[in-house]
């Protein structure tokens, strides 16, 4: 199963894409997988990925890499969602997620033209990518750092959340998209 998602992931970026969106989590660790998101970075690709759904306390890889842009998942009521994962690690000193995004009952598509409203961090990655897609709509010479840049730096964290679960917040897309252009002008 490795073995096809790096595939995609390469076929992707060979293909000309500038941002790699992964809803999914594996528990441990992979090096082949690592070095796949350090040949993203080094080829100007963000790769946003998500954190986990195991709660407190948790993660899982891709999502809990250094150098991608970790997703969490809120709720209605602006609170982390209780399954959404959040870690602190020592070495290096970070927290993930990296932000939050919608990702409680949020209506997804299913095979055969059904929908269902589904639950996970991997509900909340691709409002992020999405956010990165609009900013390089909007900016197209950004770098994937400049994009990673904008979205942290727009996010706020609500009274309803805690530090610890949701690092950075919520980013603002309006917000985001002035940082970006004062990076980049």
């Amino acid at each position: 199963m490795l073995d096809r998602i790096l595939g995609g992931i390469e076929w992707a970026a060979q293909n000309g894409a500038q941002i790699v969106s992964a809803s999914l989590g594996l528990p441990g660790q992979s090096p082949a997988f690592q070095a796949m998101v350090n040949g993203l970075r080094s080829r100007n690709i963000l790769p946003v990925f998500a954190v986990g759904n195991e709660g407190p306390g948790t993660s899982r890889f891709p999502g809990n890499y250094t150098n991608v842009l970790s997703v969490g998942a809120s709720d209605e009521q602006d609170h982390v969602a209780v399954f959404s994962g959040s870690q602190r690690f020592i070495n290096p000193t970070r927290m993930v997620p990296d932000v939050v995004a919608p990702g409680d009952r949020i209506l997804s598509c299913l095979p055969n033209g059904a929908f269902a409203e589904m639950s996970g961090s991997s509900m909340a990655t691709p409002h992020i990518a999405g956010l990165a897609a609009l900013l390089l709509s909007a900016e197209p010479g950004s770098s994937a750092d400049d994009l990673e840049a904008a979205i942290q730096d727009s996010a706020q964290l609500p009274p309803t959340m805690t530090l610890q679960r949701a690092n950075r917040g919520i980013p603002n897309g309006p917000g985001a998209l002035a940082l970006l252009r004062q990076r980049l002008h």
